[in-house]
């Protein structure tokens, strides 16, 4: 039905009369957004190709029934703006497009639809790249089934629930968080995890408000480190051995992060931020794996990005640059490629300082190189596509850069 009434919508703006099209589209558009008002937007994208990303929509401007403009509150603002409707390119609700403007429409709004059109071409280049290399490429999904993921992870909250009673949901447009952290501790945590979201989307040019989870993200964060080891074994079968939390990646794309609080709060922040980042590599793209040493290097400096207050990854980096002075090399196995290959608890260090490296270099080209391996490029292929250097290349440049000019990898 909705599928209809786009089509009708469209079909309007585009016969004879114009002013009666769009009086029509515009009232049919009224209905669509009526259960909307007092609820977040997936994305509000106006002419001039800014994007106002999970804004609350607060009420409607209507004449005889059309709605004229819409009014928003949007995310970390004060006050309430209004929007009119002829500045709008898209509305996109519950991961459905409910409004888009028909035709050629003027300048500023034909720029908008050329930005998304170019985004939505390098799209098509990469799902090309990855079929000649024989890499299939994460499903789009549509409204409905984005829906029946949600569900489903609801679902899977009800059983925990009935585990850990003690549990009380809480959600943001990317994530569903299910917790014993009092209600009153828990905002600064959920901030955390948009921002998270925000930042990979910027650093991996994704615009935001486009979808990346199936569904949404699940995580499962306890106060007592106790719960969180009995909730691992009783659902994934894991006995969690000196960490704070786990990132359950699956193969069908979900994911689901749960851990414990701990005593620091900026740590248990920056815990939370490097274990979705990685649900987030995850989901980008393919199901393609990035070498270890780049996951964990991307997770601890995003982390550092999100949430600066927490001091572990300088301390890391601190040791790891004493360690690379004394031994003139990044340590055993950094680079090893195998799917069950993973840097030592010395190397976070390395690993996170060789990416923050990396990105100052060229922050475009970073991220063309992570993309490029998600693509089905080999780590040095990729490098030299991006970078035009080979790992070697790279470790004597970082080598140089930290005062270690003779590092081996």
């Amino acid at each position: 039905m909705r599928r209809l009434l786009t089509f009708i919508i469209v079909a309007l703006c585009s016969a004879a009369s114009p002013a009666l099209a769009a009086d029509d589209a515009a009232t049919a558009l009224a209905k669509r957004l009526a259960p909307h008002v007092g609820k977040t937007l997936d994305l509000v994208e106006l002419g001039t190709g800014k994007r106002l990303v999970r804004p609350t929509l607060v009420g409607l401007t209507e004449r005889k029934d059309a709605v004229t403009a819409i009014r928003l509150w949007a995310e970390g603002e004060t006050k309430t703006v209004s929007v009119s409707l002829a500045g709008i390119v898209k509305i996109i609700a519950a991961r459905e497009t409910v409004y888009e403007h028909a035709g050629a429409g003027s300048g500023a709004q034909s720029r908008g639809r050329r930005a998304r059109e170019v985004y939505e071409k390098q799209l098509q280049a990469s799902a090309e790249r990855m079929q000649e290399r024989g890499v299939e490429p994460w499903p789009l999904l549509a409204a409905a089934q984005h829906a029946e993921q949600v569900e489903a992870l609801e679902a899977f909250v009800a059983d925990t629930k009935a585990a850990f009673p003690a549990l009380e949901t809480a959600e943001t447009h990317e994530f569903i968080v299910a917790t014993d952290i009092p209600a009153g501790q828990i905002a600064p945590y959920l901030a955390n995890l948009d921002a998270m979201h925000d930042f990979l989307c910027d650093l991996y040019a994704i615009p935001r408000g486009e979808p990346v989870w199936l569904g949404k993200c699940l995580v499962i964060a306890f106060m007592r480190e106790e719960d969180f080891h009995a909730f691992e074994g009783r659902f994934f079968e894991i006995v969690p051995r000196g960490v704070h939390g786990l990132c359950h990646q699956r193969s069908d794309g979900r994911v689901i992060m749960a851990c414990h609080r701990g005593a620091d709060a900026s740590a248990f922040g920056h815990m939370l931020v490097h274990e979705t980042s990685h649900g987030f590599n995850h989901r980008w793209m393919s199901p393609v794996r990035l070498p270890n040493w780049l996951n964990e290097g991307i997770a601890e400096w995003v982390g550092t990005q999100v949430v600066p207050a927490c001091r572990q990854v300088p301390l890391k980096e601190a040791r790891a640059l004493e360690l690379m002075r004394t031994r003139r090399s990044l340590g055993e196995g950094f680079f090893d490629p195998g799917p069950d290959a993973h840097i030592q608890p010395d190397q976070y260090g390395i690993a996170s300082s060789l990416v923050r490296f990396m990105v100052a270099r060229d922050r475009k080209k970073f991220a063309a190189f992570v993309q490029g391996i998600k693509e089905g490029l080999d780590v040095e292929t990729s490098l030299k596509e991006s970078f035009r250097a080979s790992l070697a290349d790279l470790v004597q440049a970082y080598g140089k850069a930290i005062g270690v000019p003779d590092l081996a990898p």
